[in-house]
C-alpha cells in the first residue's frame, strides 16, 4: 500500500499554506485571492524590473495620462516679453562688438580717413572714369583743400578714391574668368592665381613706390591710401583692353597701347602737383642749388610711378586676352 505525501495534496506546499476545506470557487476573491494568498499575477515580472507602473509619475517624468513638457523652452520663446528681451539683448551685444571692432581698428587705420575715400557718387564716378579714359582734354589736376583736409571725392573731381579702384579690381577678376572661359582655359583655381597675383603685385607697387619716397627722402602729402588709389587706376584701363580682345582680338596690343598711355598721362598730371614743388625761387640764390636736387629727385619719383603703370597693365593682361 503506497503512502501519499500529505504536501501533495496542498494547493502551494512550497509556502506552506494549509490545504483549503470544502469546495473553492474561484468567483468568491472578487477578482483576486485574499490578501496574503500567493498569487503569481502580482508578483513582479522579470522584464518589468523595478520600475513604476504606467500611471506613476517618477523623478518629475510625465505619467501616461499628463501632457508632455518637453516643449517648454519653445513655448517660453513665442512669449513676446520673453522674445523682445532676447532681442535687445542680442542687440547690445552687436553694438559692444562693433564698438570693440572700431576701436580696435582706429589703432591702425582711422575709419574716417577710410571713409573719405568711399565719399563718392553716381556723377562723380561716371566723370571720372571719362576722365581715366580720356585725361588729355583737362586743364586744371589741382585739388581744392578745406582747411584740414582735401575736399572729399565727390566735390573734386581730382581727389583720389578707393571705390573706383576696388569695383576695377572686382570687374578686373570677373572678366579674366569669362575671357579665360571663351578660351577654355577656365578653372576657379586659375580665378584664384589670377586675383591673387593681382593682389601680390598692388602690394609691391605701393611698397616700391613708398620705399623710394622714403630713401630719397622727399616730403609730400601723400599717404598710403593716396598711392594706392593712384596705383590701382591702371585697372579700368586694364578692363578695357581685355574687353577689345573679346571683340576684335587683333586690336588688343592697339588698346594696350592707348589705356597704357593714358593712364600714364592722367598719374603724372595727377601726382605732379603733389610731387613737384610749383615754385623754389629764393630772392637771394642760397638754396637753388639744394631745391633743384630736390626737384630733379621728385622727377625722377614721377617718373618712376608713370612708367610703371604700362609695364604693370601688360603683365597683368597678357594671359587674359585673346590674341
Amino acid at each position: 500500500m503506497q503512502m501519499q505525501d500529505p504536501g501533495a495534496s496542498m494547493p502551494y506546499p512550497q509556502y506552506g499554506y494549509p490545504p483549503p476545506s470544502g469546495v473553492q470557487d474561484p468567483s468568491m476573491y472578487m477578482g483576486g485571492p485574499p490578501i496574503g494568498m500567493y498569487n503569481p499575477a502580482a508578483q513582479p515580472q522579470p522584464n518589468q524590473g523595478y520600475y513604476p507602473t504606467q500611471g506613476m509619475p517618477f523623478l518629475g517624468m510625465p505619467s501616461g495620462g499628463e501632457q508632455n513638457n518637453f516643449s517648454m523652452p519653445t513655448q517660453l520663446l513665442q512669449n513676446p516679453a520673453v522674445a523682445n528681451m532676447a532681442m535687445q539683448y542680442g542687440q547690445s551685444l552687436m553694438g559692444q562688438g562693433k564698438e570693440a571692432l572700431d576701436r580696435e581698428l582706429n589703432k591702425y587705420v582711422s575709419s574716417s580717413r577710410i571713409k573719405y575715400y568711399f565719399s563718392v557718387d553716381t556723377a562723380y564716378v561716371a566723370k571720372k572714369l571719362l576722365l581715366l579714359l580720356f585725361p588729355f582734354t583737362q586743364r586744371d589736376w589741382s585739388i581744392k583743400y578745406n582747411p584740414e583736409e582735401p575736399v572729399q571725392p565727390r566735390y573734386e573731381l581730382n581727389a583720389p578714391d578707393l571705390y573706383i579702384p576696388a569695383m576695377a579690381f572686382v570687374t578686373y577678376v570677373l572678366i579674366g574668368g569669362v575671357s579665360l572661359g571663351l578660351q577654355e582655359r577656365f578653372s576657379p583655381e586659375s580665378l584664384g592665381i589670377q586675383a591673387s597675383t593681382a593682389l601680390v603685385w598692388a602690394a609691391i607697387e605701393v611698397f616700391a613706390i613708398w620705399l623710394t619716397l622714403y630713401i630719397m627722402n622727399i616730403q609730400t602729402k601723400l599717404t598710403s591710401f593716396d598711392i594706392l588709389a593712384y596705383s590701382s587706376y591702371k585697372y579700368v584701363g586694364m578692363i578695357v583692353a581685355v574687353a577689345v580682345s573679346f571683340i576684335v582680338p587683333s586690336a588688343y596690343h592697339l588698346a594696350l597701347i592707348y589705356v597704357s598711355i593714358s593712364t600714364m598721362f592722367f598719374l603724372i598730371r595727377s601726382l605732379k602737383v603733389q610731387i613737384l614743388p610749383e615754385s623754389s625761387n629764393d630772392p637771394y640764390g642760397g638754396n637753388n642749388s639744394l631745391a633743384g636736387e630736390g626737384s630733379k629727385r621728385r622727377s625722377y619719383l614721377l617718373l618712376f610711378m608713370g612708367g610703371l603703370q604700362p609695364l604693370m597693365i601688360w603683365w597683368l593682361t597678357r594671359r587674359l586676352a585673346r590674341v
